[in-house]
């Protein structure tokens, strides 16, 4: 079966940015921004658990969420300012500029998005 992470384009999408939030010891904590391949439509979704299951692995476009970039801006600050230094400021800086250029060549940004969804496995 298809995974939205790790084959997109099965899913008619490409990978605008992903950050990686865990130290990636035997877990994963993982924001990514999709874009569809055939229009200006952006979604993201973060997905979490131990090394065990496979990042995205219950996640399609039934369940992805539109793009909300204050939202994820925010989420992304929070994360550098948790103090847990697993994001560097660069890093997140450079996560979303590429978000930004891919809603200015766009035009999208999808302003309400639903509560984002994640999974936590411990």
């Amino acid at each position: 079966m298809s995974n939205i992470y790790s084959t997109p384009k099965n899913f008619n999408l490409k990978v605008v940015a992903e950050i990686e939030f865990s130290d990636g010891n035997y877990q994963f904590d993982t924001r990514v921004v999709w874009q569809e391949m055939d229009g200006p439509r952006l979604w993201t979704m973060r997905d979490s658990g131990c090394s065990c299951p496979t990042p995205f692995e219950d996640y399609s476009l039934s369940n992805i969420d539109p793009l909300d970039f204050e939202a994820l801006r925010r989420e992304v600050n929070e994360e550098v300012a948790s103090g847990k230094n697993n994001v560097s400021p660069e890093t997140a800086q450079e996560f979303l500029a590429k978000v930004k250029a891919a809603i200015s060549t766009n035009g999208s940004a999808g302003k309400k998005s639903r509560k984002t969804k994640s999974t936590k496995s411990n």
